[in-house]
């Protein structure tokens, strides 16, 4: 995986007491800090009101690739989890290109 996008919103609330949105969120802008801050790789990275997205720079070392690797892994299995516990408000897909 060199990245992800996650686009929409749960529906599951009111605006700012959505509990699906806002575990969502948590995890993936902690995936995001994990790219960036820990792992400090360069990304391209867009975060607006209902869409974000982060994309690996295509020169990232293999090493670095297999370190991205585990915390994109990270991502997917909380919101898989997410998914499951909420299968009407949240469609998961994962892809690979």
């Amino acid at each position: 995986m060199i990245g992800f996008s996650v686009m929409g919103h749960a529906g599951c609330g009111e605006y700012g007491e959505d509990l699906v949105c806002a575990g969502v969120s948590a995890i993936v802008q902690t995936a995001i800090l994990g790219i960036s801050d820990v792992l400090h790789l360069k990304a391209d990275i867009s975060i607006k009101e209902g869409d974000t997205v982060c994309i690996l720079n295509r020169e990232v070392r293999e090493s670095d690739l297999q370190n991205a690797e585990i915390v994109f892994k990270t991502m997917n299995a909380g919101l898989e989890s997410i998914a499951s516990a909420y299968p009407k408000t949240l469609k998961f897909r994962s892809k690979e290109v």
